[in-house]
């Protein structure tokens, strides 16, 4: 994944490729295929190139053209063959990015929702004096800005708006919804900083800001057939597109396999597409994850038996959360810039990087997005609340019944349960006071009513249930993608096969009845794939959520915890109370109650971050912006708590 990065300056100003140079100095590490900027009056661009397929190495320098148009671009365009027909372009010999400014040429604003594939823009009209920056349906690569006094700063990566720059004031509307575990959205820990939503394009003009969709989440076209049968060879034949996009030429892929439906079905898949190639290409490589700590979630013998199959061994590596350390990581090996590292992450990363020596591995191919898309959860209450609202009390009434039988429960029960859900489902979405942790601020917790954006918490009236609980179900999985969070020693390309824009588009547009049945979840997955796919895997029972882990760390490591929570920042910085958190530190290494361990985590990595150098840096200047009559006092105690947080840390090592 390249790193674009640039600045655009107020009118009357000029960008010189030294201050370009100085922007990419802090992202130059994770691009080691070379940096090229370019600079033309008011608009700078960069580029650190990191090759991860085979049409990447065609791209160039920031593209300039004769009418003053500038752009830099990063990702994969899959149909590249169709705009270059459209566009009249040699396919073969012209870079994306180029095909990208031609379509712009052309069409305007109206290209974005043209490119389908993963990628990332930033984009100068000359003719318009505007600013592009853009990211595909899902946000498959991220992109970072900020604007100050008319001049917008945006890289690929935090690292080059934040480390070396003034120090950036907190921000408390991320820490917020962190804590409560709210969706964070286009936040992030810091204030003037912003992501560019997936799916959309921003455009800087006249010093404003204006944000616009480019591809539709809602979708309310209808998918029919006849028969099930056309349904799964639609699904098979799109399912093999998009691995097929994403294991195409280029440099080694390394694909998740934890023994699941979901990764399981892409490997292979993945061996059928290598396969079907004249000569045949090698098997990619995989990585499985087990943890022996969680009794019910033993994943060796499933990915075993995939390996076994495929007669491929892959890599395999501990994920406990008991090996994790709970003190704060060597800051001189980088800082992380996002709350949930500690001393064991850099651990981990240094063994992963061990593991893939030389750093083969450029991209990891997830199933992230499966289990939502396909019908994993098993609820029937967008197909229920749909027959209610179309009136078709009939099938409500025979489709309550099947799904009380299946699942166990009366037909009154699940009537009653869909019809909440059909009233509910319209309503702007509502954070109860009752769900936020009972030990965050009464600042934060009035922040973290808030939503951090707009895309999320629209109104839906008049659309039918499943449109409505397909692009809220949508944006939650954009929450979970692990590329958002990146890893400091070495960072890969992330790509999400069930999060193909044409294979989402027909999943939203099918009958909600073809992906879930009574008593049959993933009904369409298993039929389309019973001839691809172990029937061992597509039979096994739904995987054990991962429950004890979060109670199992904070066992494991009392004893640091409650010295962390001892004197904490994140009280002197308002955003917890800390007795209540230690209240329930102590009632959960108890085991009297442990319903709070996954809330008290978040309160432990932001603990944790905060005492990073960079982070603490910008607490003091969160203080300073609240309270400018007290902030040499709270700085006073804010040092002398930080230095007896890292005493006890240090006794703690010495103790061990």
């Amino acid at each position: 994944m390249s790193i674009l990065f640039g600045i655009c300056q107020a009118e009357g100003h000029a960008v010189e490729e030294r201050q370009l140079i100085e922007l990419s100095q802090a992202t130059a590490r994770y691009a080691p295929d070379g940096t090229s900027v370019r600079a033309c009056g008011r608009i700078g661009m960069g580029l650190q190139s990191y090759h991860t397929h085979q049409r990447s190495n065609l791209e160039a320098p920031p593209v300039l053209d004769e009418r003053g148009k500038m752009l830099t671009f990063d990702g994969r365009l899959d149909n590249h063959t169709e705009l270059c027909r459209l566009l009249n372009i040699r396919d073969e010999e012209t870079a994306d990015s180029l095909i990208v400014l031609t379509a712009f040429e052309r069409w305007g604003e109206d290209c974005f929702s043209r490119l389908v594939g993963d990628w990332a823009i930033a984009l100068w009209s000359k003719r318009d004096r505007s600013l592009y920056l853009a990211r595909d349906h899902a946000g498959t690569r991220t992109l970072y800005f900020s604007m100050t006094n008319d001049t917008v700063h945006w890289s690929t990566y935090l690292e080059a708006l934040v480390l070396g720059r003034h120090s950036h004031d907190l921000n408390q509307d991320f820490i917020a919804c962190y804590l409560a575990g709210q969706p964070i959205g286009d936040l992030t820990p810091y204030r003037g900083i912003n992501s560019v939503t997936p799916s959309h394009y921003f455009v800087f003009q006249g010093g404003k800001l204006s944000r616009r969709p480019h591809w539709q989440w809602i979708v309310v076209k209808s998918i029919r057939y006849a028969t099930d049968a056309e349904y799964e060879q639609h699904f098979l034949s799109l399912f093999s597109q998009s691995v097929e996009r994403r294991t195409g030429p280029g440099a080694a892929i390394l694909a998740e396999l934890s023994g699941g439906m979901d990764s399981t079905s892409i490997v292979c898949m993945s061996d059928r597409v290598q396969a079907s190639h004249n000569p045949p290409r090698s098997l990619i490589d995989s990585i499985s994850y087990y943890d022996d700590s969680e009794p019910t979630w033993n994943e060796r013998p499933y990915f075993s038996l995939v390996e076994e199959l495929r007669g491929k061994t892959g890599i395999h590596t501990d994920t406990s959360l008991i090996a994790r350390t709970f003190q704060s990581h060597d800051s001189s090996l980088g800082e992380y810039l996002f709350p949930g590292a500690d001393s064991s992450s850099i651990e981990r990363e240094q063994h992963f990087e061990s593991l893939d020596h030389g750093h083969r591995y450029r991209t990891i191919l997830s199933g992230i997005g499966g289990d939502e898309l396909l019908g994993g959860v098993p609820t029937p209450l967008p197909e229920l609340a749909g027959y209610l609202t179309s009136g078709n009390l009939t099938q409500f009434l025979r489709a309550s019944v099947e799904w009380s039988i299946a699942n166990r429960t009366s037909i009154f029960q699940m009537m009653t349960e869909a019809a909440r859900f059909t009233r509910d489902l319209y309503r702007r979405p509502v954070i109860q006071a009752s769900q936020l942790p009972t030990w965050i601020s009464p600042e934060l917790r009035r922040r973290s009513f808030g939503s951090p954006t707009k895309v999320m918490s629209e109104r839906f009236t008049g659309l039918p249930p499943n449109v409505v609980s397909n692009a809220r179900t949508w944006w939650a999985i954009l929450e979970t993608l692990p590329h958002l969070f990146p890893p400091l020693l070495a960072r890969r390309e992330w790509r999400y096969p069930y999060l193909d824009r044409d294979l989402v588009n027909f999943l939203f547009s099918v009958p909600r009845s073809q992906l879930l049945r009574p008593g049959r979840r993933r009904s369409l997955m298993r039929r389309a794939l019973k001839n691809l796919v172990p029937t061992e895997i597509l039979e096994r029972r739904r995987k054990a959520v991962v429950v004890r882990r979060p109670f199992l760390a904070i066992q494991a490591n009392a004893h640091v915890i409650e010295q962390l929570f001892s004197a904490p920042l994140s009280a002197d910085y308002g955003f917890i109370e800390p007795i209540r958190v230690r209240e329930l530190i102590n009632l959960a290494v108890s085991g009297k109650d442990t319903t709070h361990c996954a809330q008290l985590m978040r309160a432990v990595a932001v603990e944790l971050w905060l005492s990073s150098s960079a982070t603490e840096r910008a607490g003091h200047r969160i203080l300073r912006t609240q309270d400018q009559d007290c902030s040499t006092v709270r700085e006073q105690t804010t040092s002398h708590r930080l230095g007896c947080t890292r005493n006890l840390i240090g006794l703690e090592k010495q103790n061990k």
